[in-house]
């Protein structure tokens, strides 16, 4: 059973996976203690979450950068230009998106074990 988000609210990024078969668990305390949880973590989730979008806005830079690469026109010193300057965009984009999937990752390290050490504090068997 999935809780219903309020509209507009993003995804959770980490679910915890808690036994929900154990004797007393009620679903609707779980739902109130894991957005406490989540809430001691909110620092974390909003590093993970600028990472990511870090990393995906050095993939589109470098996407176009590829493009431009590509991209034919008539001109030997147009052409140049062009090709150096999709080489730069390709290549900063390529880092942003490497420094952007390393925050998140590292983020995430220190993400997951706040929310599961603090239902752990609150009775909940971890799965995981």
């Amino acid at each position: 059973m999935t809780p219903a988000r309020a509209q507009g609210a993003p995804a959770p990024i980490y679910e915890p996976l808690v036994d929900r078969d154990a004797k007393g668990f009620k679903e609707t305390k779980y739902q109130s203690d894991v957005a406490f949880c989540r809430n001691r973590a909110a620092p974390q989730e909003q590093a993970v979450r600028a990472g990511t979008q870090q990393a995906a806005s050095g993939s589109a830079v470098s996407s176009a950068g590829s493009f431009l690469q590509n991209l034919p026109v008539p001109g030997l010193n147009a052409a140049r230009g062009l090709w150096t300057g999709g080489s730069a965009a390709s290549g900063t984009g390529d880092a942003a998106n490497a420094q952007g999937t390393a925050t998140a990752a590292g983020t995430m390290q220190d993400y997951v074990p706040v929310v599961n050490s603090c239902l752990a504090r609150r009775g909940y068997v971890l799965l995981r």
